[in-house]
């Protein structure tokens, strides 16, 4: 799989909420620096607004239907939640091919 396309809208959209939203100065870097350590998943940060706890979101790019998002208070949280749910849906993804040898093409998409 491959890293993020920094020439896509999301990596100046991300910039701009940034700036909008008030993250800690550090926090883009950091979602930026995880997208290209974790290619499939989008980082964000969450700032405790919304009823939460403050910390990264994660959305998976490839995946749309299971195990697509994971979210952490700190940078370890968020990416042990991340290889869970790679974990999840190879799991799934090898389950489903032992019931279909032949293939399928949900199998393909997820």
């Amino acid at each position: 799989m491959t890293g993020p396309d920094e020439n896509s809208l999301l990596w100046p959209n991300r910039r701009v909420i940034a700036e909008r939203l008030g993250w800690p100065d550090e926090r883009l870097a950091d979602c930026e620096r995880l997208d290209h350590e974790h290619p499939g998943w989008s980082v964000t940060w969450w700032d405790s607004r919304h009823g939460e706890p403050a910390g990264f979101r994660a959305r998976h790019r490839v995946r749309w239907r299971y195990f697509t998002h994971a979210a952490g208070v700190t940078e370890a949280e968020l990416v042990a939640a991340m290889a869970e749910q790679d974990l999840l849906a190879a799991e799934q993804l090898a389950e489903w091919r032992s019931l279909r040898p032949g293939g399928s093409p949900v199998i393909g998409s997820q």
